[in-house]
């Protein structure tokens, strides 16, 4: 079994989302989204279905973009770290 993508939040930004999040569905697709983004198939394959994870561009440091719900605009933000090979919020 594959090792998940390790997630970083070091500033409580999920913590942070269950409380700002308006209902139940924005929250299971908060879940479904960090799922995505720790699961290893997906970065090796570079395919984002849920999630659409993208550079931002315009930014001199590698900071990524990650839909939580495309149609209410909800986001994570995140980087990746070279160091330790892992997700930073």
């Amino acid at each position: 079994m594959a090792q998940p993508k390790g997630l970083v939040d070091d500033f409580g930004i999920l913590m942070e989302c269950q409380n700002v999040l308006p209902d139940t569905r924005h929250r299971l697709q908060l879940l479904e989204s960090i799922a995505e983004l720790e699961n290893n198939q997906a970065h090796a394959t570079r395919n984002f279905p849920r999630t659409r994870l993208h550079r931002i561009a315009g930014i001199k440091e590698a900071i990524y973009r990650a839909d939580i719900d495309k149609t209410s605009g909800w986001r994570l933000h995140l980087q990746y770290s070279r160091v330790d090979q892992r997700l930073h919020l």
